[in-house]
């Protein structure tokens, strides 16, 4: 029997919009890619972000469209070369189950955008999450920093707040916001990418200037990003999201020294996609950081996926067969 590549499309509309410095997402559009040989069955996800520097939807599409007649273009680097999300699944369908075991990882809860995060993050501490990020660079600075003061009055004594601009700030608003940041050290886990891509120079000086933590997410996923995994490249946190950066084997090696400075953040994939990313985490021993996948339940659909919590459970996670998912798909409603 050889290899056989099959795949179905998704199309899932969020239950609330998302709303961030780059604009309003109502609809999360990505592919399962199945591969059937001899060892079994393995499943990956394609999942684009075009605004992060992937292939689009449609790039994407008449690649699967190949792999499904040709399978050889599985291993072919030069297909895959400007195909990231699609290197990533594919080679999240055919990884061999790694020897490391599954562990159980620490989820921050997202915040919505505006005064709606004060209510989500008191539910959330309800829950028993410690760790929380909010998307800021929505709302004009003056209120969004008035309702920063009110989250850190309801924020609990080791309780953490990611605070995410999404490279919309200018350089006036971002020293406003780091002047205020200065007061919170114990409960500002860091600011991530205030400024634009290109801009890390300024971001870096300033973070040592302000001893505000400083984390770099679009610009590890822009040309010429993976400079930043270098060892000393960069002092802050490097928030990655695995289904944007190509074949999985490769960024295992790439993140293993910088491990400890990685914190996983969710692309809003389905269950197969946070598998195969949890997966990546499993295998890098000094990966300690709370994981950005409070993502499980932004979507008004029946698809399965993994409940919603504070910790994500090994136990847990094998309980989901992507084979499920696989079924359900087109009868997604």
């Amino acid at each position: 029997m050889g290899r056989r590549f099959s795949f179905k499309s998704y199309q899932r509309t969020f239950a609330k919009p998302l709303c961030t410095a780059l604009g309003e997402w109502s609809v999360r559009e990505g592919f399962i890619v199945r591969v059937e040989d001899e060892s079994g069955l393995g499943y990956g996800e394609i999942a684009p972000i075009p605004q992060f520097g992937s292939e689009t939807l449609i790039a994407a599409e008449a690649y699967l469209q190949r792999l499904r007649i040709d399978s050889s273009l599985a291993e072919d680097a030069s297909a895959l070369a400007a195909l990231p999300c699609c290197a990533f699944g594919v080679s999240a369908a055919l990884a061999v189950e790694p020897s490391a075991r599954r562990r159980d990882y620490s989820v921050a809860a997202l915040l919505p955008a505006g005064r709606a995060a004060l209510s989500t993050l008191a539910d959330k501490l309800s829950a028993g999450y410690k760790s929380f990020k909010w998307k800021i660079g929505v709302e004009p600075v003056v209120a969004e920093q008035a309702i920063f003061r009110e989250l850190m009055v309801l924020l609990p004594v080791g309780g953490r707040l990611r605070l995410d601009a999404n490279g919309g700030f200018s350089m006036a608003t971002l020293q406003s916001w780091l002047r205020v940041l200065q007061q919170f050290p114990k409960q500002v886990e860091y600011l991530e990418q205030p400024l634009a891509v290109g801009q890390e120079a300024a971001m870096a000086q300033l973070a040592e200037s302000s001893s505000v933590p400083i984390a770099l997410d679009e610009s590890l996923h822009s040309h010429g990003g993976l400079r930043w995994f270098e060892a000393g490249a960069w002092s802050g946190p490097l928030v990655v999201k695995p289904a944007l950066m190509g074949a999985a084997g490769t960024l295992i090696e790439r993140l293993r020294p910088v491990a400890s400075q990685v914190v996983l953040s969710s692309v809003f994939e389905t269950a197969v996609g946070l598998e195969n990313t949890l997966r990546i985490a499993d295998q890098l021993p000094n990966y300690s950081l709370a994981i950005g996948f409070d993502t499980l339940a932004a979507f008004a659909d029946s698809l399965p996926s993994q409940k919603s919590a504070p910790i994500l459970r090994a136990v847990e996670r094998t309980r989901l067969s992507p084979e499920t998912i696989w079924k359900q798909l087109q009868n997604l409603t």
